[in-house]
């Protein structure tokens, strides 16, 4: 992974499933997407798990994410 000046989270929830799936989404259209789990392992329901994508392509991942109806 690049520098952590170049990813940015368009996206985060407590459910990886719906994390993943819209990396996979993203990845289809041609995005670099990271998925950074920073949930606790032991009580998952603590954390986050938050999708990351290089700073140029935020708006259009943002779009594709916003049609996605997730």
């Amino acid at each position: 992974m690049d520098s952590n000046d170049n990813w940015v989270c368009v996206y985060s929830s407590v459910v990886l499933h719906n994390v993943e799936l819209l990396k996979h989404i993203l990845k289809e259209k041609g995005l670099s997407a990271v998925v950074m789990n920073q949930q606790d392992s032991f009580y998952p329901t603590i954390g986050e798990i938050r999708l990351l994508v290089r700073r140029e392509d935020v708006i259009r991942a943002n779009k594709i994410i916003e049609d996605s109806e997730i």
